[in-house]
């Protein structure tokens, strides 16, 4: 049974001095002030006051709470006070106040009036908490939050939202300014091998160089992962490539990070104001247009922008918009380029080759589709089209009667990365029936740049039965180390050794050293681009295995190469 309330003992609690004694041991303060006195004086404070504030009940009785403002006391907070006791209302403010030695606290301040039981306005009665843990907490909260909206957090340059606001209030002078987009070449390669650890040192350094090279006054940005702005203020005629070529030279030079050296390659684009633009936005897009196309062309030097590019972006975006309906349409064929025995001229194999055929602009060359589909995601799906299709094809060709012989197909990084790979090239050989002894896979050099991952999955792949060769050799990060670590069938020497061959006695001893380079690894040396009966005879005496080139066959069509194989007997 509940016990009934004794309003006897609380009202002599609240009548007694326990009750102050309890909110005293709460740290609370409080002060009392007399409205029907001139200036409204304090005419007592308790000793959380004191704790608070400093100032004993002797030194503030009869004085106006003015002694605890101080110069960043806020005066709309002030004036809130002024009105709560005019109107005689109740009202909580957090009000910047100063103790007697001079700091400061943050004073959350109840305060209410007291009324006579005749309704006479008789005292205001505040209560004082201390909350300057919790001020101070969430003005560091906002700071942090207001710095990350200004700069990058990891390379400590500003933020793309900034520099957006940097670029227009420069524009708003009207001078001469130049835009210099910078890009990190492969940098996701980079982050996959190393970890983002080191992806961050990196780029972190890299924004030092900008710093060095450019001078304090440049302003700097860091708008995305790889990506890097900087905004040149009245650059004299002519200067602006000169100085976005000082600065690609610095950048390239290599990185020591973590005891080991890295080389990284950049793309720099350049938009100039106002030639190429009289707002922000169409600076930071011609700039970046610029270093995109000086990126897809490997220039490895800074690109200025041109309007002309205006038109090769249309020309990208049709593509990149036709190919999907283009393979839904089945406007992809492929051709093959026959492989032979050097010693015999016997046909050994043949590489498969995605043309498309586009019903309205004709042929239209794999260097201008093939990057845009590594980029956009769409190599996953013609990757897997040009996958069956060969396969299907090969194990055509051997139920027809032809001799069987192994077709290879290209397959880049992006493709190899994607989880369902191992699962794609399985499946292509179980529709189809090709035996995998019959297919070969030709990766390119850029694998080298995540050898854990690729390796794993070579290994997976050569256990099965299926060749693998690397294209395009000495064109792009080549590792001696690699050829001996990968699972690696075939080395495929680059067209690009054999152009001056024999006519160069330096390209040729070059091209006999790559070729003992793979015979000392067990492996078997093609070189492809042989054009002439020269080069052909130079090769087939200096112990390369294979040849592949416009010398023996250019890429055949479907029924060319039939054509081809009614009339050789394959080896």
């Amino acid at each position: 049974m509940n016990k009934p309330l004794n309003t006897k003992d609380l009202k002599a609690v609240i009548d007694s001095n326990s009750l102050w004694q309890a909110i005293d041991h709460m740290g609370v303060g409080v002060v009392i002030t007399d409205p029907n006195l001139k200036d409204n004086p304090v005419v007592y404070v308790n000793q959380g006051f004191t704790a608070i504030t400093g100032y004993t009940s002797e030194e503030v009785l009869l004085k106006n709470c003015r002694f605890l403002q101080g110069a960043e006391t806020d005066q709309e907070h002030l004036e809130t006070i002024r009105r709560s006791v005019k109107e005689q209302q109740a009202t909580t403010i957090t009000i910047k106040n100063y103790k007697k030695d001079g700091s400061y606290f943050w004073n959350q301040l109840i305060m209410s009036p007291i009324y006579a039981s005749d309704g006479r306005l008789q005292f205001f009665i505040g209560l004082q908490f201390d909350v300057t843990k919790d001020v101070e907490e969430k003005k560091e909260v906002r700071s942090q939050i207001a710095h990350l909206s200004t700069y990058d957090p990891v390379t400590g340059l500003l933020s793309l939202a900034h520099f957006r606001s940097e670029l227009e209030q420069k524009l708003s002078l009207g001078s001469r300014c130049a835009v210099i987009r910078v890009n990190v070449n492969r940098f996701r390669y980079i982050n996959e091998s190393y970890g983002e650890d080191t992806g961050d040192r990196l780029l972190i350094e890299i924004a030092e160089r900008m710093k060095r090279v450019l001078g304090p006054d440049t302003q700097l940005c860091r708008s995305f992962a790889d990506d890097f702005i900087l905004l040149l203020s009245d650059p004299k005629n002519s200067s602006e490539l000169q100085t976005a070529a000082m600065l690609s030279d610095s950048l390239r030079e290599p990185y020591n990070l973590g005891g080991e050296e890295i080389h990284v390659s950049f793309s720099l684009g350049v938009s100039i104001y106002p030639e190429h633009g009289e707002t922000g936005a169409l600076l930071l897009k011609h700039a970046e247009l610029a270093m995109k196309q000086a990126k897809s062309e490997g220039l490895g030097q800074p690109l200025l922008f041109e309007y002309s590019l205006m038109d090769r972006l249309l020309d990208r975006m049709r593509i990149e918009k036709r190919l999907p309906v283009a393979l839904d349409k089945g406007e992809f064929e492929l051709h093959f380029q026959p492989k032979i025995m050097a010693s015999s001229q016997k046909l050994i194999g043949a590489e498969a080759l995605v043309r498309w055929y586009d019903p309205v602009h004709g042929l239209v060359s794999p260097m201008e589709f093939i990057p845009l589909a590594e980029e956009n995601g769409f190599i996953i799906p013609l990757g897997q089209w040009v996958l069956e299709e060969a396969c299907r094809q090969a194990k055509a060709w051997q139920d027809a009667g032809y001799t069987p012989f192994p077709v290879s197909v290209n397959v880049s990084a992006v493709q190899i990365k994607h989880p369902q790979f191992i699962h794609t090239v399985e499946r292509a050989l179980e529709i189809t029936g090709l035996s995998p002894e019959f297919l070969e896979l030709e990766v390119t050099e850029t694998i080298f740049n995540d050898p854990v991952v690729i390796k794993d999955k070579l290994n997976k792949l050569k256990s099965r039965g299926i060749s693998i060769s690397i294209d395009d050799f000495g064109t792009g990060y080549s590792s001696i180390h690699y050829l001996k670590t990968l699972p690696i069938d075939i080395l495929k020497i680059d067209k690009a050794f054999i152009e001056n061959t024999p006519g160069s006695e330096q390209d040729n001893s070059l091209l006999r050293s790559i070729i003992q380079l793979g015979k000392s690894f067990g492996l078997t040396v093609l070189v492809e681009g042989v054009e002439t009966k020269e080069q052909f005879d130079f090769l087939s005496g200096n112990g390369c295995d294979l040849i592949q080139g416009y010398y023996y066959s250019r890429p055949l069509n479907l029924s060319g190469m039939e054509e081809l194989l009614r009339t050789l007997k394959p080896a």
